[in-house]
């Protein structure tokens, strides 16, 4: 039995109340390609029920195709997750979450390892710039996609809280700290004068 070694570099966050995932591993020399090469991607995960209904949550949970040990899903043709600005278009849609009952989550990305992108440098920089913009772009076209408030796990609108530090925190749960009536107290200020 012979064992490859697959070290992949992830780094993890929340942008905007929304969860990414960057991806950075090398494919090393092959009888193809005779030079390691680094490759990047970059995926946004949708809690599909922190998608208002007004923007049709259950369209996001697709459904799949078999095609012998694989399952399809037709992720290009849905009009929001595929005019994202995906670098090269969306090329993975999957269902991490969502069976026995538990919460829907699809996890969704692009990658950067097409034949345009040869020759070409990314770094972490790059990558997290692009997806910070795609995050931008759905929120764009889904803008009142809820927040889970880091107090009380309930759900709300932005306009119901604070994001501080990534975090959401809710008004309805943290209004009675010092720190989040100052924070509140300005938000609102910038928001009338």
């Amino acid at each position: 039995m012979e064992l490859k070694e697959n070290k992949t570099k992830k780094w993890t966050g929340t942008y905007k109340g929304v969860d990414f995932e960057i991806n950075n591993w090398q494919i090393p020399p092959n009888s193809i390609e005779p030079y390691e090469k680094d490759c990047w991607a970059y995926y946004i995960y949708l809690h599909l029920d922190r998608i208002p209904e007004e923007n049709n949550p259950n369209s996001y949970w697709l459904k799949g195709r078999k095609d012998g040990n694989r399952v399809y899903y037709d992720y290009y043709k849905h009009d929001v997750m595929a005019d994202l600005d995906w670098h090269g278009g969306i090329t993975w849609y999957s269902k991490e979450h969502g069976f026995d009952g538990s919460g829907k989550v699809i996890k969704i990305g692009c990658d950067y390892c097409h034949l345009w992108d040869e020759g070409q440098y990314y770094n972490l920089d790059i990558v997290q710039f692009d997806c910070k913009r795609t995050i931008e772009r759905f929120l764009e076209k889904v803008p009142n996609y809820k927040h889970w408030c880091c107090g009380n796990g309930k759900l709300y609108g932005i306009e119901e809280g604070l994001i501080v530090k990534n975090q959401f925190y809710s008004k309805e749960y943290w209004f009675n700290e010092d720190w989040f009536k100052k924070a509140w107290e300005e938000k609102n200020s910038l928001v009338t004068d």
